[in-house]
């Protein structure tokens, strides 16, 4: 189950009180619990909603990967 879920069924919320309470969209939320990715500053957002420091978002959102510098890795690959 995802952690996001999991925190806020574990406070007995719903997806749009956790919305609600983070500031966001309820749409925003479910993209989040279904595993979509989502800007560093919505990341807070959630985490500071449930309680949870920004310590532990990897343990929550998994490993912040650069998109940038895969990208950049490939270029340079290819030349």
């Amino acid at each position: 189950m995802n952690r996001i879920r999991a925190a806020r069924q574990a406070l007995g919320w719903t997806q749009n009180q956790l919305a609600r309470k983070a500031g966001i969209s309820t749409r925003t939320i479910h993209a989040v619990e279904k595993g979509m990715t989502c800007r560093q500053a919505t990341k807070r957002l959630i985490l500071n909603a449930l309680s949870v420091p920004w310590e532990l978002r990897n343990e929550y959102f998994g490993p912040m990967v650069r998109s940038v510098r895969i990208h950049e890795e490939q270029i340079q690959k290819s030349a």
